[in-house]
């Protein structure tokens, strides 16, 4: 079991490895610009009427289904707004393991944008390596739509990037602390989305 001091030593350590990201200019300047295009090109989406799609494994999953209910509901309870059009490819377990169990796994993400996506949608993909297959494939099956996608990634971005209209890239190799970026840059696009959307909030 670990000692005070051990858990101590882990959130010094963790603390400095993240404010070393955090300060340097170049992490600072991608994630400026690429926040502020991702907030463009969602708002200009949701004005339209569209909607947009979530999708991610594991913690991912999570962090889509996250994202989709700040969009849905609101950032902050204090300052309620109108809701916007948002859903998680990762809830329906039905579809998701009987397509699964028919047809592979590869394909269910896939599946539901060729289904449910409409032209002028957005994508939105969690994959911290950039190379999950199943999100590579949607990601395709939603350019052959015209749908634009958006991608969260980490390191060097992996396949995803290239088939990406927008990327926000977390420079970590450590799959929590991309996850940690992921939360950061999520929360601050929708911010972002907020404030061009509702003018007076």
């Amino acid at each position: 079991m670990s000692t005070e001091k051990d858990l101590k030593s882990y959130l010094e350590e963790s603390f400095e490895e993240r404010t070393d990201f955090y300060n340097t200019a170049s992490f600072l300047s991608h994630t400026t610009d690429s926040i502020q295009s991702i907030a463009s090109l969602i708002s200009s989406s949701l004005q339209k009427g569209n909607k947009l799609m979530f999708c991610g494994n594991g913690g991912s999953a999570a962090e889509s289904q996250h994202m989709a209910a700040e969009y849905c509901a609101t950032l902050d309870h204090n300052k309620p707004r109108n809701g916007y059009k948002a859903i998680a490819l990762t809830t329906d377990t039905s579809l998701i393991t009987a397509w699964s169990n028919d047809f592979g796994f590869e394909g269910f993400f896939e599946r539901q944008v060729e289904v449910l996506g409409d032209e002028g949608d957005i994508l939105i993909c969690y994959s911290t390596s950039g190379n999950s297959k199943n999100i590579i494939k949607a990601a395709q099956k939603a350019r052959d739509k015209n749908i634009r996608v958006v991608s969260f990634l980490g390191g060097s971005g992996g396949s995803l990037i290239s088939i990406s209209d927008q990327s926000f890239i977390s420079p970590s190799s450590k799959t929590p602390l991309i996850q940690e970026h992921h939360t950061m840059a999520g929360h601050l696009i929708c911010s972002c989305v907020e404030k061009i959307l509702e003018p007076n909030f």
